[in-house]
């Protein structure tokens, strides 16, 4: 699937102006959506009372409030080849002030042969950690269980890999998108900060049409691609693991006053070249009406798949230990209040992009009896996800 020509102009019109945007595709879908804003990133709560302007949301793996997130403000607004324009509390078809008009003139005068799209190199770039630090990491996690410090932690590193001197991160998004149909793909590109290429898996949590809804994901298994999703078997462990965080979700949603809800699965799914084991939950808020959507926001992340349980003491082992920064890795991000829906997706499998460099970041769950060669390898196998597109 490609950008229409039009929105392309327009994404590369807004990199030139320092204007971050954010562009993607949801899970099936046939068309990409996108969002600009005139300004600089801002913070705004997820969840709040009353009616507030749609944004793209991106949120941080330390946040301190979950609810509280780096905002891409929707002040032009793409989907398809249309562009609507922030007029006040509305959108109109027309723009409005200096900065809409450029982006209208780049979208109304896109040219077939376009220059493209690279992130800029000034930003913070993350700490690598090679084989021999990772499996080190590893050792040190499956002492501590050993002590009785958490039953699991999910460690992960980040990877440098060389972009090609001809590369295109609207292409880039495009390759993404058709290589993973059933992901949220995204680029988000944040002037000073590069920009942040993701094809994730996992729905953090969803509301639409009075319903909220979650997933609990577990265990990774690469596959071969005639394998079908019934014929993957899982080690007790993984199913552990799954009930493990399945029960976490129900006490999130009785924590949020959701106390009546639906729960599907585990199932095994695939995402491109790997697996995993899902459970699915959901509720109608109509028969939930003391629903605190920003608590369960708060319980849900960071999601006990991307830290550990129990979540606390897995959280503290990481800071202490994992030696780099994660950033948006194993963050939220995704478009909240586009006609009255908010989709919030844990940021994996992603590259951040720095001038002509992606820092592919990756990781995986840890237990007692994990072997430190097993798990480095194991985030070998997800590298392929992003990194070949690159």
């Amino acid at each position: 699937m490609k950008l229409p020509g039009n929105i392309g102009a327009a994404l590369r019109a807004a990199a030139a102006y320092s204007m971050p945007f954010a562009a993607w595709r949801r899970p099936g879908g046939t068309v990409f959506e996108a969002v600009i804003s005139c300004g600089a990133t801002a913070r705004r709560a997820v969840f709040a009372a009353g009616a507030a302007q749609p944004f793209f949301a991106l949120n941080r793996f330390d946040s301190p409030d979950a609810n509280i997130s780096d905002a891409i403000v929707a002040d032009i607004v793409l989907e398809g080849s249309a562009l609507r324009y922030r007029n006040g509390e509305t959108y109109a078809s027309e723009p409005i002030d200096d900065a809409q008009h450029r982006i209208a003139r780049a979208a109304a005068e896109s040219a077939a042969e376009s220059a493209p799209l690279r992130a800029g190199a000034g930003a913070e770039r993350p700490k690598q950690t090679g084989e021999a630090g990772y499996r080190d990491l590893v050792a040190r996690a499956t002492a501590a269980i050993g002590d009785g410090a958490f039953r699991k932690v999910v460690t992960s590193r980040a990877e440098a890999r060389p972009l090609a001197a001809d590369h295109d991160l609207l292409a880039l998004l495009e390759t993404l998108a058709a290589k993973l149909p059933e992901a949220f793909v995204a680029l988000v590109h944040l002037p000073g900060e590069g920009a942040w290429l993701v094809g994730t898996p996992e729905s953090l949590l969803s509301v639409r049409n009075n319903r909220v809804s979650t997933v609990a994901l577990a265990g990774t298994q690469w596959a071969k691609e005639d394998t079908a999703a019934g014929d993957v078997c899982w080690p007790d462990k993984i199913i552990e693991e799954q009930a493990l965080v399945g029960s976490y979700i129900r006490g999130a949603f009785e924590a949020g006053g959701i106390h009546e809800f639906d729960e599907r699965g585990p199932r095994t799914v695939r995402a491109a070249n790997l697996v995993h084991l899902r459970s699915e939950f959901e509720a109608d808020l109509a028969r939930n009406p003391h629903a605190a959507l920003d608590t369960l926001l708060r319980k849900l992340h960071p999601t006990s798949a991307v830290l550990g349980m129990p979540k606390k003491p897995a959280y503290d082992f990481l800071l202490e230990h994992e030696g780099y920064e994660r950033g948006y890795y194993t963050g939220f991000l995704g478009p909240v209040g586009f006609d009255g829906a908010t989709d919030l997706y844990v940021n994996l499998r992603t590259a951040q992009i720095i001038g002509d460099t992606a820092y592919l970041y990756v990781g995986g769950g840890i237990v007692g009896d994990s072997r430190p060669e097993v798990e480095w390898e194991e985030t070998v196998q997800k590298t392929r996800t992003v990194g070949s597109i690159l």
